[in-house]
């Protein structure tokens, strides 16, 4: 992996933990799709939701470790959350393509 994916997969894990936590013993759902420009990944849950808002600054899980570390590494992180409804978060990754030589894994 490289570095924007292991930011991924790591604002993944951070969603899906938070969703086990928090979402009442809700069903979580995780879907993931990688492309050559794009790697984009839904973590999803229908738990009690939350007001993002409401989340004290302090609180580093949501934030930094999802939002921010999103955007750290030049994706995005949308989290959609109604109370009563459940939480979804969106976690998108653009990616570069990689030169022929290097898919093929030789040198110029």
């Amino acid at each position: 992996l490289d570095e924007g994916l292991r930011a991924l997969l790591q604002a993944t894990r951070e969603a899906a933990l938070n969703a086990a936590k928090h979402g009442g013993g809700a069903t979580v759902s995780v879907f993931s799709e990688v492309e050559p420009d794009r790697a984009e990944v839904f973590v999803r849950d229908r738990g009690p939701g939350f007001d993002l808002d409401g989340v004290p600054e302090d609180r580093l899980g949501v934030r930094q470790s999802i939002l921010g570390r999103m955007e750290r590494h030049g994706g995005r992180a949308v989290i959609s959350s109604t109370p009563g409804e459940g939480t979804e978060v969106q976690l998108e990754l653009p990616r570069s393509a990689q030169p022929a030589a290097q898919n093929a894994g030789g040198a110029q």
